[in-house]
């Protein structure tokens, strides 16, 4: 999977400056955003963040 590849919303710009990482198993990916860029990251959420599984 890379970055282009994640859901979002038609012509809005997706996250390609940071790699999905595979944490833990094949099936794990994650987005890592360094701390420091966070607020920057967050101004380009233009949608709800849908939770598709929770783990407990």
């Amino acid at each position: 999977m890379r970055s282009t590849d994640m859901p979002g919303r038609p012509g809005c710009p997706q996250p390609t400056f940071h790699p999905v990482q595979q944490a833990g198993g094949r099936t794990i990916l994650e987005l890592w955003v360094p701390a420091e860029e966070l607020d920057e990251f967050n101004v380009h959420i233009v949608d709800e963040i849908q939770v598709v599984h929770e783990f407990r």
